[in-house]
């Protein structure tokens, strides 16, 4: 799924939940204001804990020395920041219902 999609989605079960008000562009709005709100926390070094979906935290990997594999020479690898994710207990628990639709 991708972030289209999952906006379109999001508008049709809202749509038919009784939201006849919202526009396909609010859902457009909060969506993108989520997402957005998750990226500049994750950029402070912030965790994010969704309740039942899952916590994502940021992962520093120290800079260290590497090897160019086509010359052996030594390399300097910079220090990097990754987006290390953990499914919640509800989620994990659905993902491993639905296994065998595969």
């Amino acid at each position: 799924m991708n972030k289209s999609t999952m906006m379109e989605n999001i508008y049709h079960q809202l749509r038919d939940q009784g939201y006849k008000d919202l526009s396909r562009q609010d859902v457009i709005m909060a969506v993108g204001l989520i997402l957005d709100h998750c990226a500049h926390a994750l950029a402070e070094a912030e965790r994010i804990e969704i309740r039942d979906f899952g916590v994502f935290t940021l992962h520093i990997i120290a800079a260290r020395a590497g090897r160019n594999p086509k010359t052996g020479k030594s390399v300097d690898v910079p220090e990097k920041r990754t987006v290390h994710f953990k499914p919640g207990t509800a989620m994990r628990v659905q993902v491993n219902q639905n296994k065998g639709r595969f």
